[in-house]
């Protein structure tokens, strides 16, 4: 059976658990798969000596599974789209060199990296905080919008809204999004094509000079033809909000939804990171989190879902336990 561990759960694993948390794994025959996510997560930890050991305790052992980032495989959603819909647009010999670079950086030199300098990519990742606080403020700024209006979210497959309706906590502009006149669609794709136009249609080709981050160019171009996908926007916007099914995009549905979901309770400092491990939630079989919050947006999610993810399991949060002790509790439950 293949889990996951909520960050809120490896954070507290320095209380001794470790080994016993290997043993459990064994006996149990569980395989837990480790995310570059949490490890980014887990070395914000500013204490060195408790950082190191958790380090080495995601890294190193058995029955783990790591996993590629969440960017590598909403890109290969994005791709798979493309070549269902828009096949001429794909290159004829890809680039499979740069994205076997790529995937070896993120499921083995990272995790050396962190392994060998804990402390120089705790000052690095201290560094890159301002994503985090802009995904904050749009979220609260979205409370605030449904708040003030009493919205009550209906089926989240099925929710939408036309240019003068707000999405991520601004006007949904239709002059953003090329051939799109401003009618009525379901959010989710609007969510989608507003992140994949301005990820590969205007910040991929500045980037070069601006310096912004084009992650999502990064992974997309050894499969695409950039230039052919930027002088036909209106087809690429098209293909998203006309043609593109949930079942095409599931990740980046499920983290769309997630978020959302997010601002209709109180936001926290954990929700960015929340809703970046949802994405993972598609290719395992059990969630363990002590966040029972979490929880809840999760399986209000779940509701609309229209296809299956990881069932959620939630961990007794005192920490006068042993942490693997109430995992071990916890799996023991279901």
């Amino acid at each position: 059976m293949r889990i996951l561990l909520d960050t809120n759960l490896w954070s507290s694993l320095d209380d001794g658990s470790l080994p016993k948390l290997e043993g459990l794994l064994v006996r149990l025959d569980l395989q837990i798969q480790v995310l570059p996510s949490t490890l980014l997560e887990i070395i914000e930890i500013p204490h060195e000596d408790v950082r190191k050991r958790l380090v080495a305790g995601l890294a190193k052992g058995s029955n783990r599974t790591r996993v590629r980032t969440e960017a590598d495989m909403f890109a290969e959603e994005v791709v798979e789209l493309i070549r269902r819909t828009r096949p001429d647009w794909l290159l004829r010999i890809p680039n499979r060199a740069r994205v076997q670079s790529l995937q070896t950086f993120w499921l083995k030199k990272v995790w050396k990296q962190a392994l060998e300098d804990s402390t120089g990519m705790h000052e690095y990742q201290l560094s890159k905080t301002q994503m985090r606080k802009d995904i904050i403020r749009r979220q609260k700024l979205n409370r605030a919008e449904l708040l003030e209006k009493k919205v009550v979210l209906g089926d989240l497959t099925q929710i939408s809204g036309e240019h003068e309706d707000l999405v991520a906590g601004k006007p949904i502009l239709s002059g953003n999004l090329p051939g799109w006149d401003g009618s009525r669609r379901e959010l989710w794709r609007v969510n989608l094509a507003q992140l994949t136009w301005y990820q590969l249609g205007m910040i991929g080709p500045r980037a070069g000079i601006t310096g912004e981050d084009r992650t999502m160019t990064d992974w997309i171009e050894p499969w695409v033809d950039l230039g052919k996908l930027r002088s036909n926007p209106e087809s690429f916007i098209q293909m998203l909000l006309e043609e593109a099914n949930i079942d095409d995009v599931r990740r980046n549905w499920l983290n769309w939804a997630v978020d959302l979901v997010q601002s209709t309770s109180k936001i926290g400092s954990g929700n960015p990171a929340d809703a970046q491990h949802s994405s993972y939630l598609i290719g395992c079989d059990l969630f363990l989190t002590a966040d029972s919050r979490f929880v809840d947006i999760l399986e209000r999610v779940r509701v609309d879902a229209p296809f299956p993810f990881a069932r959620s399991v939630l961990v007794e949060g005192d920490r006068r336990k042993s942490t693997a002790d109430r995992i071990e509790t916890a799996l023991s439950q279901i």
